[in-house]
């Protein structure tokens, strides 16, 4: 005897498997859809197209042409002891909460992700592409590097913390006497007053702008 299949029921049926299937084992995480997106994107890290050395990031934070926002992932008591002016603290956890803010930033705008090393910042910026896939960068090195080339030399600042990049562990290596937030010398260094890097440029607009003055 023949089977007969009713389509729309059998259809109908598949769909609420589906749905079943997802109440039971829920939406794929962030990390699971960076799975998916390994392939297609791994490269930019793999290849380091984005980390941004210290320089570029202290010229980005003097650069008015642009909208730049510095995400800090660090935990709490690392952001009350340094962090970088205008900076922001959030979670890795919380970062689903800004998918819409995200998703709507102008082709003018940069993200970069700081945590102490690049543990952290690293695994952010998989998840902030899975979210939506911003125009979004990492500091190389993280806060430890950036107190390597900017901290002010002074008795609160361990003297062998230059090698800390050598075994990331994700803590902060510079030890601080007091907690300074954006008060210290080295959350926004005069870029005049600081010895000058090379650096190989890695952040791109997603839109040309038209500087004011220079040449032609």
């Amino acid at each position: 005897m023949s089977t007969v299949f009713n389509l729309p029921v059998y259809g109908a049926g598949i769909l609420l498997a589906a749905a079943a299937a997802l109440t039971l084992y829920g939406q794929p995480d962030l990390d699971q859809k960076w799975g998916f997106m390994a392939a297609e994107y791994g490269a930019r890290l793999e290849n380091r197209e984005v980390y941004v050395d210290p320089g570029e990031l202290l010229q980005r934070m003097n650069d008015d042409y642009i909208e730049l926002i510095i995400f800090d992932l660090r935990e709490e008591r690392d952001w009350n002891i340094f962090h970088l002016v205008d900076s922001e603290r959030v979670s890795i956890n919380d970062l689903p909460a800004q998918r819409d803010r995200l998703r709507n930033l102008s082709e003018l705008s940069v993200v970069v992700l700081v945590s102490n090393d690049e543990i952290l910042s690293t695994r952010a910026w998989k998840h902030m592409m899975a979210l939506a896939k911003p125009n979004v960068y990492i500091l190389e090195g993280g806060i430890n590097h950036w107190l390597n080339v900017y901290g002010v030399k002074h008795e609160e600042q361990d003297d062998h913390a230059a090698a800390s990049l050598d075994r990331p562990d994700g803590s902060l290596r510079h030890p601080f006497k007091y907690a300074l937030g954006a008060r210290h010398a080295a959350a926004q260094p005069d870029e005049h007053h600081v010895p000058q890097r090379e650096y190989t440029e890695k952040v791109r607009l997603l839109k040309k702008i038209a500087r004011a003055g220079g040449c032609g």
